[in-house]
């Protein structure tokens, strides 16, 4: 079995020139602040960022934990 990382969220956010890198986060609650942050952002015209792709570490890989568009949160 495949030791759990010390930080099992990661979010990347999508835009038109590509993905960014990742941003991983200790807990769900911290991992959500930043999403909403950086949705508020791109609602704002502060980024242009369109979605969020939200991964979890669990049983041992990486699993896709859900992908949040623009417009979805605002």
């Amino acid at each position: 079995m495949t030791t759990r990382p010390r930080k099992p969220w990661r979010v990347v956010l999508e835009s038109p020139t590509g993905p960014s890198p990742e941003s991983e986060f200790t807990s769900e609650t911290k991992t959500y602040e930043y999403v909403r942050e950086e949705l508020r952002k791109a609602a704002a015209g502060e980024t242009k960022t369109t979605a969020v792709r939200i991964n979890k570490w669990e049983a041992g890989n990486w699993w896709h934990f859900e992908t949040i568009k623009l417009g979805e949160w605002t």
